[in-house]
């Protein structure tokens, strides 16, 4: 049986390759289209008639199989700056190949300059009446792609993520320090604390992070009362342009001393900021 099954992904595979090698791709019925969108690529196509499913592939790699009724499917989340080929293949009830096209593609960057502005008097006493972040995609040799997030404050620009390198311990940053991170931490905690108390010191928790977001967990301690905050980058675009999601969160006392954003009431500890030229 596992060798009757493997003779049968074989068959399967040599008819694939060979309908892409004997009839032009250019010359499909499928008129296979792919939009664009930062990191999210949306493939568009007609209705091959006699078509069962349709699966695509990034490359060589299976992606998803969808029923015949189905003409549009997003791929997200893909490397950012990569170069793409997707292949499209229409099947019958039997498993034959119909038809088939590929598209080749290149993905963009969520480099730049974001900025979120108030459009209210509710501002923190003037420090929130804007906040501005600067994206910059980067390279891990362990964990791959990731956005490198800096505040800028009086045209300075203080990396906030990430406050230190991957592979350090985290210890505990005195919040009055000149150490870098903790001058970062203080411009970014400032602008969003609305009760005034100041911490001692803080701690990295914990990181997650993908090529395209960002979760952070920071422990802080003031007045012997130690709290913790996560903070979310989220980068997406729609029809406006790229865009950058900031979110931070926390319980009891963390939560009381977050600004809320007072143009959105259901999302009260989110900011959207746009994209903008420099």
């Amino acid at each position: 049986m596992v060798c009757a099954n493997k003779l049968m992904l074989v068959k399967f595979l040599f008819l694939f390759i060979f309908c892409l090698a004997a009839s032009p791709l250019c010359a499909s019925s499928l008129s296979l289209e792919a939009d664009v969108a930062v990191n999210n690529v949306t493939l568009t196509w007609q209705s091959v008639e006699g078509t069962f499913w349709y699966d695509i592939y990034n490359g060589d790699a299976f992606v998803i199989r969808l029923p015949e009724d189905e003409n549009s499917y997003t791929l997200s989340h893909l490397d950012q700056n990569e170069s793409y080929r997707f292949v499209l293949g229409a099947r019958d009830s039997e498993n034959q190949t119909l038809d088939a096209e590929a598209v080749s593609v290149k993905t963009g960057s969520y480099d730049g300059v974001y900025e979120w502005i108030n459009p209210t008097d509710d501002d923190n006493h003037g420090r929130m009446d804007s906040v501005i972040y600067r994206a910059e995609l980067a390279e891990d040799s362990r964990y791959g792609q990731y956005m490198r997030v800096s505040i800028i404050e009086d045209r300075q620009e203080h990396v906030i993520f990430p406050l230190q390198d991957f592979d350090s311990s985290w210890d505990w940053i005195d919040y009055d320090s000149s150490d870098p991170a903790a001058v970062a931490y203080r411009l970014n905690c400032e602008k969003f604390n609305v009760l005034g108390i100041k911490p001692g010191r803080f701690k990295i928790d914990k990181v997650t992070m993908t090529n395209d977001s960002i979760s952070v967990d920071i422990r802080t301690s003031a007045l012997g009362i130690s709290v913790v905050t996560t903070t979310t980058y989220e980068f997406s675009s729609d029809d406006e342009g790229p865009f950058l999601r900031f979110t931070t969160t926390g319980s009891g006392l963390a939560r009381s001393a977050l600004f809320r954003n007072p143009a959105d009431p259901d999302n009260p500890y989110t900011f959207t900021l746009r994209a903008r030229n420099v």
